[in-house]
């Protein structure tokens, strides 16, 4: 089994993520739509730079969080944690991000925000659904 391409193939199923932002001893959380680039292996997202988590992606561009589902039963839980560098988005890739991001959410078109890329540089997968407490682990190489 292709291990990124299962984590890629469950993150394109999903649209929301977890996003854990810091700067010093200053830390916050947020849940923000996301598309996939599996072409650059990285996320789209829209927020403003005043938000909380926004200062904090600013002032350090290291960050982590999760993707995952509400699920009762233990053997279907599926869940990604990741770590990556977040920037806007102000060159060559902006259209090409904000396409994408338009297309999957339509009704980003009525209210443009300032478009993040964030680089995931690892992922790791949990999918009990390929047996209980399976990993599936993915570094971007250097």
């Amino acid at each position: 089994m292709n291990e990124l391409s299962h984590c890629l193939q469950y993150l394109e199923r999903q649209h929301v993520l977890t996003l854990c932002t810091y700067s010093g001893d200053d830390c916050w959380a947020a849940n923000c739509f996301y598309v996939l680039d599996t072409k650059n292996i990285s996320f789209w997202i829209m927020t403003e730079p005043s938000t909380q988590h926004g200062q904090l992606m600013v002032a350090s561009s290291r960050v982590v969080g999760t993707v995952s589902e509400q699920t009762e039963s233990v053997a279907m839980l599926q869940g990604v944690q990741f770590q990556g560098r977040i920037t806007l988005v102000q060159d060559d890739d902006y259209q090409r991000g904000l396409d994408m991001y338009q297309q999957r959410f339509p009704i980003a078109k009525k209210k443009i925000a300032p478009l993040w890329e964030l680089r995931i540089d690892r992922l790791k997968m949990t999918d009990n659904q390929l047996g209980f407490g399976t990993k599936l682990q993915w570094q971007r190489p250097e």
